[in-house]
């Protein structure tokens, strides 16, 4: 149900007609007394984001203690003056991490010079367990990638020694089709047979684009039906068993479901071959990327060889995927030195793709020198599962923050900072359902979740998001694209919960509360205090 009096009441604002001191409120969907499953009288929910982070928030990101692999030390001896290439001094210290049982990779103090060698698509990769890479902190230790010419490729990948995918099925790969439609927010499914199932199995549940559901997420005559080789319009929820019930016939899931899975659109549950990456970590350091010299920074240059656009298209400063319970914390961007002081990296920052429960913590990213079409200047973007980014900044991006593909749920971002996006911080494409912004405090920028978005080629971007809320919202500057902080128009239910600061505009037909009353909300974290409750519950 939407709620046109709202809409209007939250697009002229009310931070004006409100009392200095407001009293503490809640929302309705959150009483004092809320659990899972919660629903009003029209059926309206707010999910339990409360597993987003690192071991579902379970426990704190650690400070490893291992074995110490100084780069700087024989036989890697990298170079911490900037004079000459350290590329595969480091490398070859991440890789004696990765082949051993794992370890901390330390950069002391100093610059870093690196660029990418022969014809890979990244400049150093972690790709074993267990390996962190540690500088003395980000205002002390620099890698400086000593080119622009990135095109399709990242500065730090951090990915599993063998390629897998979260679509991977058939050719023998175990699967299950479901025996009843799996519900919104359950964790128990039921399946024609457990066989071959165990607790621990990595395992996809996940749908086919059928025309029921295109006709349901109201994409008729945009989107067309496709089977399992529809790479990002696909339902997927990337869990692990915790039990098994033969008597049942059914499994018992780590993480709710963040959208109903159902028979007629062929749901199954798929066990994934292979093994996510996990524990690692980067940490305390600044990444900074050559400035291009060159022109050519308009919206379709990716596409005009010659051009800046061309020549650092898809490029990126960290990668992780494929990553479970591994963690970014006290990373920046910076502008080496010769490059405009405004400009930190060619492209985009750091990106989540295919993993889950990762944490991204007190981290800063900036400036990008291109930000046209293409997927070009998203500095923080979640493309996985159950992860969170927290106390971070992001400044001068195409999309300072960004949700993406239909493999992209219940993640949080909370307590970020945006500052002047080309664009809004946004839900981009595909139906990322079921995600939470929280405590976002926006200068010159705004968050969006725009109902559909005709861009993307064949298939368009179509519906961003459903099942999404924003939670307590502060804006201090409008940006020059949107005279709101908060732009939610989400297919089927969507929620907007308080807002405040001088620029606390909501335009929206989605569930809104408390506009210009973001101050007085209780809690003022969602997420913390989910997070709170679960913990509590579980002792």
């Amino acid at each position: 149900m939407k709620f046109p009096l709202l809409c209007v009441l939250a697009a002229i604002g009310s931070a004006s007609l409100l009392p200095a001191q407001e009293a503490a409120w809640r929302s309705a969907l959150y009483p004092a007394d809320w659990q899972p499953g919660f629903r009003d009288a029209s059926g309206r929910f707010l999910h339990d984001f409360s597993y987003a982070g690192y071991h579902r928030g379970e426990k704190p990101v650690p400070h490893v203690e291992g074995p110490v692999i100084d780069v700087t030390k024989p036989p890697y001896q990298a170079d911490p003056t900037g004079g000459k290439d350290s590329t595969s001094d480091i490398q070859a210290a991440l890789d004696a991490a990765a082949d051993g049982d794992g370890g901390i990779v330390f950069l002391p103090a100093g610059t870093y010079r690196i660029q990418p060698q022969g014809t890979v698509d990244y400049v150093l990769r972690i790709r074993g367990d267990k390996t962190v890479l540690r500088g003395a902190g980000a205002d002390k230790t620099f890698l400086f990638n000593d080119t622009p010419m990135m095109r399709g490729k990242v500065v730090i990948s951090v990915e599993p020694d063998k390629p897998m995918d979260w679509r991977d099925e058939g050719n023998g790969i175990l699967a299950s089709p479901l025996a009843q439609d799996a519900p919104n927010q359950s964790r128990e499914i039921f399946l024609k047979s457990v066989t071959g199932f165990s607790p621990g199995d990595l395992v996809v549940l996940r749908s086919d684009l059928t025309q029921r559901f295109i006709d349901e997420v109201e994409m008729t005559g945009k989107w067309k039906p496709a089977g399992a080789a529809s790479p990002n319009r696909t339902l997927m929820f990337c869990r692990r068993i915790e039990s098994v019930d033969p008597a049942k016939s059914s499994v018992t899931l780590d993480v709710p479901l963040r959208y109903p899975v159902r028979v007629d659109d062929l749901g199954r549950l798929v066990k994934i071959p292979g093994k996510l990456i996990e524990e690692c970590g980067l940490e305390d350091f600044s990444i900074g990327i050559k400035q291009h010299p060159g022109t050519g920074t308009e919206e379709e240059d990716f596409n005009k060889p010659g051009t800046v656009g061309y020549d650092v298209h898809g490029s990126g400063a960290i990668s992780l995927k494929n990553a479970e319970n591994c963690w970014i914390k006290g990373v920046k961007s910076y502008a080496p030195p010769g490059n405009d002081p405004n400009i930190h990296l060619v492209s985009s920052g750091i990106a989540l793709r295919r993993s889950r429960f990762v944490t991204v913590e007190d981290c800063s990213m900036g400036f990008s020198q291109y930000k046209g079409g293409g997927g070009n200047g998203y500095l923080f973007t979640h493309n996985g599962q159950e992860n969170l980014i927290i106390n971070c900044r992001a400044e001068a991006g195409r999309h300072n923050y960004d949700f993406g593909t239909m493999a992209c749920s219940g993640n949080v971002i909370s307590r970020c900072f945006a500052k002047d996006g080309s664009h809004g911080s946004d839900f981009h494409m595909f139906l990322s359902m079921s995600n939470l912004l929280d405590q976002m405090t926006c200068d010159g920028d705004f968050l969006e979740a725009r109902y559909y978005r005709p861009w993307g080629g064949n298939p368009v971007h179509g519906v961003t998001t459903t099942q999404s809320v924003f939670w307590n919202s502060k804006g201090l500057r409008y940006s020059k694209e949107r005279q709101a902080v908060v732009w939610s128009q989400q297919v089927g239910d969507g929620y907007v919960i308080g807002t405040s600061g001088p620029c606390d505009k909501v335009d929206s037909d989605d569930f809104v509360e408390g506009v210009g009353k973001g101050d007085s909300l209780v809690p003022a974290s969602l997420y913390q205090d989910q997070l709170r409750r679960r913990l509590r519950a579980a002792k």
